[in-house]
């Protein structure tokens, strides 16, 4: 557990350095295009930057319907490794607190696995999230016709999630049970 909060803090610590370290780089021309960081406005209730992306990300591994592990080269030649929330919705639990949540939840997961394992992966929107060792995102897939689509509305259309902006979320049990 305390390992998780330092690594949390260590990725807390290098994505502020890379946002401050963006910011007060020149806009001249010699900056790369593609590599352009932004400072987005602070979330309503967080003094903590963000960075507005895109910013590829290398898939390693699924947790759950609505997080996964990934590799992203935050500047030139540093990458970290941590895991991504998706922005935006709300996916049943693998520990569920019965039965249906549970088998919900694994056909989420494996959802989330097919759709991030078959295109490009960006980040839109990255920002922290409530736990440490994790940020939250805009999840963004590139389908084969060249469309960008948003992760969360499609696990959404496809009954995998629920919209979730924040705060207390309802019982899965009496969703997926048709309570």
């Amino acid at each position: 557990m305390i390992l998780s909060r330092n690594i949390g803090f260590a990725i807390a610590l290098i994505l502020t350095a890379c946002v401050a370290g963006a910011i007060g780089y020149s806009a001249g021309a010699s900056r790369a295009p593609d590599m352009r960081v932004e400072q987005k406005a602070p979330q309503r209730g967080s003094t903590r930057a963000g960075f507005s992306g895109p910013m590829a990300s290398e898939v390693l591994q699924i947790v759950d319907g609505d997080t996964f592990k990934a590799r992203l080269q935050i500047w030139f030649g540093q990458e970290i490794t941590t895991s991504i929330r998706v922005r935006g919705f709300d996916a049943p639990e693998v520990k569920g607190k019965c039965p249906e949540e549970t088998k919900a939840a694994v056909e989420a997961t494996h959802m989330l696995r097919d759709i991030l394992s078959s295109s490009p992966v960006t980040l839109h929107d990255i920002g922290p999230d409530k736990y440490f060792g994790r940020v939250v995102a805009s999840v963004h897939v590139t389908l084969k016709d060249g469309v960008e689509t948003d992760v969360a509305q499609m696990m959404i259309a496809a009954g995998m999630g629920r919209p979730y902006t924040g705060g207390t979320r309802g019982s899965w049990c009496d969703k997926v049970a048709g309570r």
